[in-house]
């Protein structure tokens, strides 16, 4: 099990799994069609029988394409401002490759498909134990699902893992939106481009600043309640 400092919450991480583990990590990358496996489902790992538990409550979701397509429909609703800084230009002078920036752009790729699918899907799950009739059961999978996304996770850095800068710029970004509980995988699977986190911090604490950024994750969370 992981648990470096300043990444408060304990995992078994993707090289770490093993046997039944290691299965259901397998299952979840192919249920989610992303070559990663999230933070939640890490962490549920390290409670006795709760991710066999919770992963076999909410597969079928995954399995039929209700949540895929239930996913799609959220990112669809929710206005995200344009990256400005974010631009080619820009990703020239911090001399990114062709190569950094397609691994880049599929590290987004895989959080951004995953993370929603996980809110849907896990919100279900917290209805249930909750008490509350939330309609999980009732979801039909829809024609627009989203293409899975291919390729290979760079290694996920841990905080003693980075030089002190980027460390910094990654305890930065997790400052954004107060939520400082847990550690993002995804700014650790993109600490190997810290050029590319410094554009990132530089765009978000303008969003931070003038309340964009929280408003667009409110936007999230009303959404798909």
């Amino acid at each position: 099990m992981s648990n470096s400092p300043g990444d408060p919450v304990e995992t078994i991480t993707e090289a770490e799994a093993t046997g039944e583990i290691a299965d259901l990590y397998t299952e979840i990358r192919a249920g989610l069609g992303v070559p990663v496996v999230n933070l939640i489902w890490r962490h549920l790992a390290v409670i006795p029988g709760g991710l066999p538990w919770a992963w076999q409550s909410v597969k079928p979701l995954y399995a039929t394409g209700a949540i895929a397509s239930e996913a799609a429909n959220l990112r669809r609703g929710i206005t995200i401002s344009a990256g400005h800084g974010l631009n080619s230009d820009a990703i020239d002078v911090i001399g990114l490759s062709s190569e950094d920036t397609a691994r880049i752009i599929m590290v987004l790729d895989s959080y951004e498909r995953s993370n929603a699918m996980n809110l849907l899907s896990l919100s279900a799950l917290y209805a249930r134990l909750d008490g509350r009739q939330k309609a999980a059961a009732t979801l039909t999978p829809q024609s627009d699902q989203g293409e899975p996304v291919q390729g290979q996770m760079p290694k996920l850095l841990s905080l003693d893992d980075m030089p002190p800068e980027t460390r910094q710029i990654v305890l930065a970004l997790n400052e954004f939106g107060a939520r400082t509980a847990v550690m993002p995988s995804m700014y650790r699977h993109l600490a190997h481009w810290p050029g590319f986190l410094a554009l990132l911090h530089v765009y978000l604490a303008t969003l931070h600043a003038d309340g964009r950024l929280e408003a667009m994750m409110q936007q999230i969370l009303s959404t798909s309640a």
